[in-house]
C-alpha cells in the first residue's frame, strides 16, 4: 500500500510540473527557450548534441530599393565561436501570402553565407517567430537547425534589432 501511494504521489507531482511548464504565453521564457536547446530535441530534428546559436542583428531603414538590410552585431555566436563578425544581411522579397522572409547572412573574408527563413509580423505586432536554416555555404555548409527569434523596432524609420536563438547541427 505504501508503494502505491508513493508511486501515485510521484505521478501527481510530474503531472503538476508538466502543467506548470505549459503555462500561458506571458512573454517570459525559460533558459532553454532562450538558447533554443531542449533535453530531447525538437520537431526540427535538432538535439542537445547540437551547438547553441545566437545571432544579434541591427536592422537598417529600408534602402532605396525597398529591401531590408542590416548588420550582425558583436556577441553573435555559434557554439564557442563568433558568428559572422562584421557581417551583413539582405532579406529576399517578403511573400505577402505567408509573410515568409528568407534572409542571407554574408560573412566577410570568405567566412560563408547562412540563409534562414522566418515569418515577419506587421509593424504594429511584436516580432516573434520560429526560424529555420535553409542552407549554408563555406563554413556553414551542412548546417541545419533553427529556433526562435524576437525583434524590436527602435524608430519610425524602420531601424531595429533582432535576436535569433536556437540550436544547429553539422
Amino acid at each position: 500500500m505504501v508503494k502505491v501511494k508513493t508511486a501515485s504521489a510521484a505521478l501527481l507531482m510530474i503531472s503538476l510540473l508538466g502543467f506548470a511548464a505549459c503555462g500561458g504565453d506571458d512573454g517570459t521564457t525559460t533558459g532553454a527557450e532562450e538558447t533554443g536547446t531542449t533535453a530531447g530535441g525538437d520537431e526540427k530534428g535538432t538535439s542537445a548534441k547540437g551547438e547553441p546559436i545566437l545571432i544579434k542583428t541591427h536592422l537598417d531603414p529600408l534602402n532605396a530599393s525597398g529591401q531590408t538590410t542590416g548588420e550582425v552585431r558583436s556577441g553573435s555566436t555559434v557554439g564557442d565561436s563568433a558568428f559572422c563578425a562584421g557581417g551583413n544581411f539582405l532579406d529576399g522579397p517578403l511573400d505577402p501570402a505567408t509573410r515568409s522572409v528568407e534572409r542571407a547572412f554574408r560573412c566577410p573574408g570568405g567566412g560563408g553565407i547562412l540563409t534562414i527563413t522566418f515569418t515577419s509580423t506587421p509593424p504594429s505586432v511584436k516580432q516573434r517567430s520560429d526560424w529555420e536554416v535553409v542552407n549554408g555555404f563555406g563554413r556553414f555548409e551542412g548546417l541545419s537547425g533553427g529556433g526562435r527569434m524576437t525583434g524590436v523596432l527602435e524608430s519610425r524609420s524602420g531601424e531595429g534589432r533582432e535576436t535569433f536563438t536556437g540550436t544547429v547541427t553539422r
